[in-house]
């Protein structure tokens, strides 16, 4: 039995695209968990504070445990993975552009804090408060909000979660 020379062809092209598929999911999903802690997002030098004040939060990993979120678990949606890409995608366009021809130093961070929760998404403290819900099941707001009855946002409430006292390190940052 002879095989063609299109035979052939086409079943290389089959395993190359086979092997090439997982490849690709391994360079996006590399590149993906490479940008999404504070060695990444705080290498940029007005990002300091906020890497700071993280470290001295529960959820940078100041707890008994040393269990740590990454950036993205709070700053991006975890609604679905569309939406996970397209929080990260934007917010790190939006990064970059002001760090190369923006004016960083000129961010008005305090402000920023007042529209906090523009930049934390409920999904993703959702997404490690799994059992939340069912915790606070007949406890006053956390019922509420589950309930729909308080039209808020996790951030809304617990407005210095992740970054404990990060004013104080924006201000030693502004002046120093």
């Amino acid at each position: 039995m002879r095989v063609s020379k299109k035979s052939i062809y086409i079943i290389v092209g089959i395993i190359v695209v086979a092997l090439l598929i997982p490849l690709a999911w391994v360079g996006v999903e590399t590149g993906i968990e490479m940008t999404s802690g504070t060695e990444f997002c705080g290498s940029c030098h007005v990002m300091k504070p906020m890497v700071e004040a993280y470290h001295q939060s529960v959820h940078g990993g100041n707890n008994p445990y040393g269990v740590a979120a990454k950036c993205t678990d709070c700053h991006t949606s975890h609604t679905n993975a569309f939406s996970y890409l397209l929080s990260k995608t934007k917010s790190g366009s939006i990064d970059i552009w002001v760090n190369t021809l923006g004016n960083p130093e000129g961010l008005d961070w305090q402000a920023n804090l007042e529209r906090r929760n523009e930049y934390v998404y409920d999904s993703g403290c959702l997404q490690c408060h799994k059992n939340l819900q069912q915790i606070a099941a007949g406890h006053g707001a956390h019922e509420k909000y589950f309930a729909g009855v308080i039209d808020a946002k996790c951030v809304d409430c617990h407005q210095g979660v992740g970054h404990e006292g990060l004013n104080k390190y924006l201000m030693a940052n502004k002046y120093h």
